[in-house]
């Protein structure tokens, strides 16, 4: 079995623990699109449960933001022990060779306004208010002891190569990014 089909399955796997009421994680097999959509969704949820320990996935779910009015930021994280923002940027690749070499487009990491939500703000430059689980961050954020002394950082869940982590901070709005 390759890798990719490996990391399928336990996407598959992830997607399984979400419960009945959340269709989108629950795409049969012959919806490829919808398929496709909720693997990207798991492939969040891993990353929340190996990185940060989130076990349940309620408990992942509600740190889940992609989706429409997402500002780009598909998921994001509170540490209050280290005092940092995780926000995240994810690709998924629907096939083997994708998912191992091509490229995050720069243009994905500009959609992200996370200067502008990191300012609290509810609407993107359009006027476009943010989705609700943006809103809900942003509360979130609100309820912290002393927020102005968290930091904030990128995390791209991405094929990347050869971007300084200087020119990802100028891509992100000021913010430091890592790459996985």
């Amino acid at each position: 079995m390759s890798k990719y089909a490996t990391l399928v399955n336990v996407l598959d796997q992830l997607r399984s623990e979400a419960p009945k009421e959340f269709k989108s994680y629950h795409a049969l097999p012959t919806e490829l699109e919808k398929l496709d959509f909720a693997r990207a969704k798991a492939f969040i949820h891993l990353f929340l449960k190996v990185r940060f320990g989130l076990l349940e996935f309620g408990e992942r779910e509600r740190f889940v933001t992609d989706g429409s009015y997402d500002g780009g930021i598909d998921a994001y994280y509170i540490d209050v022990e280290t005092k940092t923002i995780f926000v995240l940027q994810s690709k998924f690749r629907t096939n083997a060779p994708n998912f191992e070499g091509k490229q995050i487009e720069l243009k994905e990491v500009l959609k992200m306004d996370a200067d502008r939500i990191s300012e609290g703000m509810t609407e993107d430059e359009d006027g476009n208010k943010y989705n609700g689980k943006i809103q809900a961050m942003l509360e979130r954020i609100k309820e912290l002891p002393d927020p102005a002394r968290y930091k904030w950082q990128v995390v791209l869940l991405a094929n990347l190569k050869n971007a300084k982590p200087s020119d990802l901070k100028k891509l992100t709005g000021g913010f430091a990014a890592v790459v996985f």
